[in-house]
């Protein structure tokens, strides 16, 4: 997640960047986060949510691919 965030900001210090925008993904869960109390409440309804079984898996070549899966 920092690499990303160090990147975008090395490419949009570029002069040729300048008026433009950008958009950094960041793909991180956030599970650390949870024993900080500032993220108490959220640890707590997580916590709290019902498992539910996944669903069946469902055949992709209805959408075109050539295989059951994909």
């Amino acid at each position: 997640a920092g690499a990303i965030v160090a990147a975008t900001l090395d490419v949009m210090s570029r002069p040729e960047m300048v008026g433009k925008t950008a958009v950094a993904i960041v793909p991180s869960f956030g599970e650390r986060y949870f024993t900080h109390p500032m993220f108490e409440e959220i640890s707590q309804k997580a916590h709290s949510l019902k498992k539910q079984p996944l669903p069946e898996p469902f055949d992709n070549r209805e959408y075109g691919f050539e295989t059951e899966r994909g």
